[in-house]
């Protein structure tokens, strides 16, 4: 019976081990395993990280919204629904409230400055509640946002006056109404649609997007003015990370934090400018580089969204400090 009892319990271990080793965590994408993220960054991370882990320990990539769409990735990965999430914090308005200092205009014009500015300030502290409940890999910003436009190109704010445009957030709304638009919401592959059909008269976006949606087809028109900027997260859940071993946990936290960021940045903004050059290549596409008249008004009519920007946080005193910490950070 001892013999019996001994070999079974040989057995259960065996079997626990074979099932710790074997263990699998889930990295969540709502883009398709194509998209930018999915496979330049997401993809690429995984391939450089799963060897360096213990046997049978890996992470894979489930794109495509499998696990959830896009607005739920915080929450899922919070929740231990994903382990590893691609999260844009602005699609969750209040959860993330200093991240989204990257969307005022004027502070980010590549990708490299505001995950500066991102990594900055969660260095020194002032992202802390917001990230209490997740391991961040990578915290970082898309390049400033150009304006692409379905029948005219944009020049001056008067030209967007009645106009429909695709709003990156809620933000992003706000500082279409200080230029005489209004934002609608659409998820990124109904954008092209929208465009064709007139339910919106441009989008305010990244490069790499306008490539891969195929939107040169339908808004032949792009103005460069770095209008505004989303903040981007690659973000673990902390009972994931928890759970590791200590050599699993010392490998991710060596391919965590801003020396990721700042290598997401370089991918992102190397791609921005190649596909620029590309699409300046293309007969078909018109692209409006403005001067510093055209700058300034610019500046002018979109010098009220600092302030509009700290009176939507919840705490004024805290969102100023970021806010001028975010600009000393932009002006270096």
């Amino acid at each position: 019976m001892i013999k019996t009892i001994l070999k079974t319990a040989a057995a259960t271990l065996l079997l626990g081990a074979s099932i710790a080793e074997a263990r699998e965590l889930r990295v969540s994408s709502f883009e398709p395993a194509q998209g930018f993220y999915s496979s330049k960054i997401l993809q690429v991370w995984i391939d450089e990280i799963n060897p360096k882990l213990s046997d049978g320990t890996n992470f894979k990539l489930y794109p495509g919204s499998i696990i959830g769409k896009p607005p739920a990735q915080a929450e899922l990965v919070k929740a231990g629904v994903a382990d590893v999430a691609f999260v844009v914090p602005t699609y969750t308005p209040g959860l993330f409230p200093m991240t989204g200092v990257v969307e005022i205009p004027g502070l980010v014009e590549t990708s490299a400055e505001g995950t500066n500015i991102l990594n900055t300030l969660l260095e020194e502290g002032a992202m802390d509640v917001e990230y209490a409940d997740y391991k961040i890999i990578a915290l970082f910003s898309t390049p400033g946002y150009r304006f692409f436009m379905a029948d005219k190109p944009v020049m001056t704010p008067a030209d967007l006056d009645g106009l429909k445009l695709r709003t990156p957030s809620k933000f992003g709304s706000k500082l279409f109404d200080m230029v005489g638009a209004s934002g609608v919401g659409l998820p990124a592959p109904q954008v092209y649609e929208s465009l064709e059909r007139g339910v919106v008269q441009g989008a305010v976006w990244v490069m790499d997007a306008y490539r891969t949606f195929r939107l040169n087809e339908v808004a032949p028109y792009i103005t460069s003015t770095h209008f505004t900027a989303s903040p981007l997260a690659i973000l673990m859940n902390k009972a994931s990370y928890e759970a590791l071993s200590d050599a699993d946990k010392k490998v991710l936290d060596e391919m965590s934090g801003r020396a990721t960021a700042e290598w997401v940045a370089s991918v992102v903004d190397k791609t921005d400018v190649e596909v620029e050059a590309a699409f300046r290549e293309n007969e078909q596409v018109t692209f409006v580089d403005l001067d510093g008249e055209a700058k300034a008004a610019w500046d002018a009519a979109l010098a009220g969204a600092p302030a509009a920007w700290v009176a939507e946080q919840p705490d004024a005193a805290s969102a100023q400090a970021v806010l001028d910490r975010a600009t000393e950070l932009s002006a270096q």
